[in-house]
């Protein structure tokens, strides 16, 4: 994970301060395709629990993964089990990946990033779910059996 904050810094700062400001408004957006009860719920099987903030961390290291791996757990949040125990990744929460655009254009400016122009997206969008119960079970059945510690 390190290594990939330095690659990805290492990128950004060979970018134009515009375009370093259009790949933090891309990664917001796709913050916000994935703003999902179903990613959630996924998470929440794959890590034994998610927070608030852990799901935002969560979708940070989702869209770290890369454009592949992001769409596949769009199109099916069980695939998330494939990516998440692929071998190197260390572990599915992944904070510090957002900062990186704002570091970089602070390092390439010496001014802070522009705050963004829009609101944030308040509620995930899709069938909530409930961790009480079967819901998680029956809705993610594969992750489920993978990730469960007591059936």
């Amino acid at each position: 994970m390190e290594r990939q904050l330095e690659d990805l810094k290492r990128l950004l700062l060979a970018l134009p301060p515009k375009q370093i400001i259009g790949f933090r408004d891309r990664f917001r957006d796709q913050l916000g395709a994935a703003f999902r009860w179903d990613l959630w719920g996924a998470a929440y099987i794959i890590a034994g629990g998610c927070s608030n903030d852990g799901f935002v961390y969560f979708r940070n290291w989702l869209i770290s993964m890369g454009q592949h791996v992001f769409q596949k757990a769009l199109e099916d949040p069980e695939s998330l089990a494939e990516a998440a125990d692929t071998p190197g990744v260390e572990d599915v929460f992944f904070e510090e990946f957002a900062y990186v655009p704002a570091e970089a254009y602070e390092d390439a400016t010496g001014h802070e990033l522009p705050p963004y122009t829009e609101n944030i997206q308040q509620l995930p969008t899709g069938a909530p779910w409930s961790s009480a119960g079967d819901d998680l079970k029956r809705r993610f059945p594969k992750l489920w059996a993978r990730y469960h510690r007591s059936s």
